[in-house]
């Protein structure tokens, strides 16, 4: 289970606390991979490929999110 965070979101250290709350699974997903016979160079390279992937997805949202209410707000102008 990974730890709630218990910071404020403009807390320096929330994301000292959020990189400690997922290490252990993090190092669990690595050994796995490594058990399974993923060579340590290409399953670091396809996590960082797969992190970058879900933060432009997220950016990709948030972006739909802000046109679309942009949208809606210069329609009621």
């Amino acid at each position: 289970m990974i730890a709630r965070p218990h910071r404020a979101l403009n807390d320096p250290k929330r994301a000292e606390d959020c990189e400690l709350a997922i290490q252990l699974r993090l190092m669990e997903l690595l050994s796995d991979a490594f058990d399974a016979g993923w060579g340590k160079l290409e399953v670091l390279a396809a996590m960082n490929r797969v992190a970058d992937q879900a933060a432009l997805k997220l950016d990709a949202r948030v972006q739909v999110d802000v046109a679309s209410y942009l949208k809606k707000f210069s329609r009621k102008s």
